[in-house]
């Protein structure tokens, strides 16, 4: 779907929003206090995001809304406070221009996962608890069936924008999903205990219930912050062979980009392709030693290369699957008479591809199709043809290749 129809869908959902929480409004039972500043709180919260371990971010209304349908007891309440609270967060994104109302899918992804997460709250609370009030046991499972409905409702949204791309798999946007279940138990948390402690507390509850939360926000920032830096850490190692002259330039960026492309497309869990990305842009490095004439006199092959790189990454703790990586990378698929050769990881059979593809294009002067059609002859022994044909599709995604 086009982004001007993600903007406009963003437009209608935002006019749907007002109308519900008007037509709504009438019928809920909640004072009109509560109501004001339970949607004001929603509104906020939905305007600030927490870096997620995905590599995206997760917003903060989810801790708002976890919190409401326990204060509200009362569904009609618990949508006009959702409707009017995301409704603001609309107009104040609007107003910052974010990204997430610039797209348009973010959002209504969002309001739609919160409407899910609603409607399950209510309906299992029901279910559990007919005519008497909740105990601590039955809120729980509430929150919980809520929690994972708004988590499996929003990753299908996601995945299916995802899927627009064309270069993405199923597998790998739902893996990339669950790694953000620590920011979403975090948030949950933080807002069941503030729907525990307002009825004795009030609105005194909302320090005490955001004290938790503040320790793992600080954890989450952090965390991404030491990822950001060591991915630019890594991109600065990898240029030190280009820099010396000893690979070609750009190779290592080159192969990095595409690479990652070919393994989300295969649909490698998230954890593989920061792997893989981070070995693609290293996998030159062990042509740093070619500058030992000793080195030069004896000789060496490829995989010697390949192996001194290795054993160069191995040197942080941190690198060290990378490393195993990077030292395979030259290996062929399989050698004739034998079977394919299981020690090899996909991530390896990767980087050989799409390496050779760059060297093709960029340093053997062949057009892309002429590049690929050189690694398919090749296929089925020295590189992966499964590789071979993702790296295709991949191609013909960017318009590289036509269809």
């Amino acid at each position: 779907m086009p982004k001007v129809a993600f903007r406009a869908l963003s437009v209608a959902t935002w006019a749907a929003l007002i109308a519900l929480g008007m037509v709504l409004y009438p019928s809920a039972k909640v004072s009109l206090p509560i109501l004001v500043g339970a949607s004001a709180l929603l509104m906020l919260a939905q305007t600030i995001s927490v870096p997620a371990p995905s590599g995206g971010f997760v917003y903060l209304g989810l801790g708002i809304a976890s919190a409401t349908p326990m204060l509200t007891r009362d569904i009609v309440s618990t949508f006009v406070i959702f409707s009017l609270g995301m409704a603001g967060a609309w107009i104040a994104l609007t107003l910052s221009k974010a990204e997430t109302v610039k797209h348009g899918s973010e959002f209504v992804a969002e309001v739609v996962a919160l409407g899910t997460f609603g409607l399950a709250y209510h309906a299992v609370d029901g279910a559990l608890v007919p005519v008497e009030g909740s105990s601590s046991l039955e809120v729980f499972v509430s929150i919980l069936s809520a929690g994972l409905a708004w988590y499996i409702t929003r990753a299908a949204l996601r995945s299916l924008v995802g899927l627009e791309r064309g270069d993405l798999s199923v597998r790998f946007l739902w893996l990339l999903a669950l790694e953000d279940w620590t920011v979403v138990v975090s948030l949950l948390a933080s807002g069941a205990i503030f729907g525990f402690t307002f009825p004795a507390m009030g609105w005194w509850a909302l320090p005490i219930s955001a004290m938790p939360y503040l320790f793992s926000h600080s954890a989450f920032v952090r965390y991404h912050q030491t990822r950001v830096t060591y991915g630019q850490t890594i991109r600065a190692l990898a240029q030190i062979p280009e820099v010396a002259g000893l690979a070609p330039s750009g190779h290592s960026s080159r192969t990095g980009d595409l690479a990652v492309s070919v393994a989300r497309e295969m649909g490698l869990h998230p954890d593989e392709v920061t792997q893989l990305e981070y070995a693609a842009l290293m996998h030159d490095i062990g042509r740093i030693t070619l500058n030992e004439p000793a080195i030069l006199k004896a000789g060496y092959t490829d995989e010697d290369i390949a192996q001194w790189g290795a054993q160069i990454i191995a040197e942080a703790p941190y690198l060290e699957k990378v490393a195993e990586v990077v030292a395979v990378q030259h290996r062929p698929y399989r050698r004739h008479g034998d079977s394919a050769d299981q020690g090899i990881p996909m991530s390896s059979r990767i980087i050989k591809v799409v390496s050779a593809y760059d060297h093709a294009t960029h340093e053997a002067g062949f057009v892309p199709a002429e590049a690929l059609e050189q690694i398919q002859r090749q296929s089925d022994y020295e590189f992966d043809p499964k590789v071979a044909a993702s790296l295709r599709r991949v191609l013909e995604h960017r318009g590289v290749l036509s269809r």
